[in-house]
């Protein structure tokens, strides 16, 4: 009787078809992940600026300011009316007031105005939202390209 060994055998498989869908579901996670930040549908030349003030507040309501002085919201490209802003500065959150503990509005909002906007047609619509009740206005800018890497002179 003869037997014979079975060194044929090929030494098993690393499972690799679960580490490939892994590796697709977190491309696709990632991909879709840097789309979520709204984009304002309506274009505007945006102001540029040398020093940035501190880190965009994204949770914030943006208004995009057109240089004939139309309102837009973020995800519209449908103007405002006096009424339609005014409803949307009603609708902000509230908040707790830190210092005090009570519940405020918390009326901030982040403004994307056009560069060529004048000053005293921005000015009157600063002094709108004033009146509509926000207390702060964020004035969303980009970076300068050409500040970038030069050294400033005293």
């Amino acid at each position: 009787m003869m037997i014979m060994e079975n060194n044929s055998r090929r030494p098993p498989l690393e499972p690799v078809l679960p580490l490939i869908n892994v590796v697709f579901l977190l491309l696709i996670f990632f991909m879709l992940a840097g789309q979520l930040a709204k984009r304002p549908t309506v274009s505007v030349e945006t102001p540029v600026s040398q020093v940035a003030n501190g880190k965009e507040a994204r949770e914030k309501l943006l208004l995009v300011l057109k240089p004939d002085g139309q309102w837009f919201a973020e995800d519209s490209d449908i103007p405002l009316t006096e009424a339609e802003l005014s409803e949307l500065i009603k609708d902000l959150p509230v908040i707790t007031d830190e210092d005090t503990g009570n519940q405020v509005k918390d009326a901030e909002v982040r403004l994307l105005a056009d560069g060529g906007i004048s000053m005293a047609s921005l000015r009157q619509r600063l002094e709108t939202l004033q009146a509509l009740g926000v207390e702060q206005v964020r004035l969303v800018t980009q970076d300068d390209p050409a500040s970038k890497g030069e050294d400033t002179q005293p």
